[in-house]
């Protein structure tokens, strides 16, 4: 049986995200980052272990070292 390519069904999944996963206290001072893996969600940069920047709203705000942040690559 020959494959039909106008039949073929499969739909693979997209190759990955524009942004990775880590946590606050993996991220380097000075690099941007987000709460949410999303393009239109608050901007954050790191100033050091504790606290960082909202861009937005130019306050600054103390994160856990354990919440985990996206960054985009």
């Amino acid at each position: 049986m020959a494959n039909d390519h106008a039949q073929d069904r499969y739909d693979p999944p997209g190759v990955g995200s524009d942004f990775e996963e880590h946590l606050y206290g993996d991220v380097v001072k000075g690099d941007i980052f987000r709460l949410k893996p999303l393009s239109t969600d608050k901007v954050y940069r790191k100033v050091d272990e504790l606290n960082c920047h909202d861009i937005i709203e130019n306050q600054t705000k103390q994160f856990d070292a354990k919440l985990k942040v996206y960054v985009k690559s």
